[in-house]
Formats: C-alpha cells, structure tokens, sequence
C-alpha cells in the first residue's frame, strides 16, 4: 500500500499497472469509514485503511488486487470519473470471460443477491457499475470492488477481484462459483493483457527503483497506524 501511495504522488511517472495478493490476510477499511462502522474489525488481526474510498474489503489468498497509477490527463481516465470506472471495468470484464467466468457484467439495474447492508463491507454494497455474476447462491452478486483517488494531477484506481470465497464476505461472488479455480498469477496475467488490449498499450515488466521502494517504505508504517486506522473522517457531503 505504500508502493501504491509512492506512485499515486510520481506526477509524470509512466502509467502503471501493479498486481498483487496479500499474506497474511488483512482487513482493509475505505479511507472515509468510521472502525466502528465495520462490524468485523473489532475482531481482525490484520486491520488497515487504504487511500481509496468505498467499504472494508477482505484480502485473502484467493484475491487478486490491482491498482492503476497514472496522471490525471491520461487519455486512458479521460473524461468523467464514471466514465473512467467504465472503461477499466470492461478490462476487468474482458479477462473475467478469458477465464472461463459465467457472464460477468456490470450489474445496471438487476438486483443483487449479496447486497446486505450494515456490514460496512464493500462486497455488501453494489452500485450500478459494479462487476458481477452468480455468486454461491445462484443469484446475481457482486464479485469485483474499485475505487479511485484522485489527488496532486494523479490518480490511483484500487480493484479487488475475488478468485475464492471469503468467511467475512457471505454471498459475493468469486470465480471458483463459475467452476474456474485458478491462481493469482494466471488471473493476473489475464487481467494485463486484457488491460493492454482494452486501453490499446504495450505493457513492459518493471521493478521498482530505489527512490520509489523508498518512499514507499517511508509511507508503508501509517496503513497499519493504530492512530490512522481508528481515526474519525468526516463524511464528505
């Protein structure tokens, strides 16, 4: 989180595309909700806040993260930022189906089986944009979380991409729930080619240099900060 919070404040950096997992697993809460809002936090070793909004997500061992960094003109976030959710979900979409998903979609207006509410969890929660497809119940759920955050001409865009069920998300949807059970790195790779065929670049393999590993380190301490987890946001209105 802090290498992604290192290239969020890069102003010129080359677009990049970054993939990961997590280990251990870790709860994450949106940069404006309340810890006490999230139910299962109180009993979670692992609790962090990200920079990006939206709900607590669970990071597990069968999830691929993504996060998109990249200046704000960028002709690949040009536009709206509905329009830029758009444009990366059609990329999500497309290596969902590359894997062998069942019929992954925006969800528009269907109703959405794993909508609960009060969990504070972001898989519990949907909006229009939001990817999904046959969750564990045989109902449309959700299956895909993003979020963005956009500060200094630079913008971060977070995804969570369930490949497997999770104890503290009941009735998402992940990919084993279409049959396909693969692992972070081929879901990955999948899911950089499908960002290069949609947004019409070539994707290069790079490592970190040491000024970024070092920011990052610099900023990587406060994530996990007793102090920054159960601090107070104010609601945006």
């Amino acid at each position: 989180m802090g290498l992604d919070e290192a290239l969020l404040r890069s102003v010129g950096r080359a677009p990049t595309l970054r993939l990961y997992s997590w280990s251990p697993d870790a709860l994450s809460l949106g940069y404006f909700q309340r810890f006490g809002d999230v139910p299962a936090a109180a009993d979670h070793p692992n609790v962090v806040r990200r920079l990006t909004g939206g709900g607590a997500i669970h990071h597990h061992a069968q999830e691929l993260t993504f996060s998109v960094t990249l200046d704000a003109h960028d002709p690949a976030y040009r536009g709206s930022v509905p329009d830029s959710y758009e444009r990366a979900h059609e990329a999500v979409i497309s290596a969902l189906q590359e894997l062998g998903v069942r019929s992954p979609r925006m969800r528009r207006e269907e109703p959405v089986g794993s909508d609960l509410g009060s969990t504070g969890m972001c898989f519990h929660e949907s909006t229009p944009q939001d990817i999904c497809w046959a969750g564990p119940a045989g109902s449309l759920a959700k299956g895909v979380g993003t979020a963005q955050r956009r500060t200094a001409g630079r913008i971060l865009h977070h995804g969570s991409i369930k490949l497997g069920p999770s104890p503290l998300e009941a009735e998402v949807a992940s990919a084993a729930d279409s049959g396909v059970f693969v692992d972070v790195q081929t879901a990955g790779e999948a899911l950089a080619a499908a960002f290069a065929r949609e947004f019409e670049v070539e994707l290069v393999a790079a490592t970190p240099g040491d000024d970024l590993l070092a920011a990052a380190d610099e900023m990587a301490a406060r994530y996990a900060d007793p102090e920054f987890v159960h601090r107070e946001p104010r609601r945006r209105r």
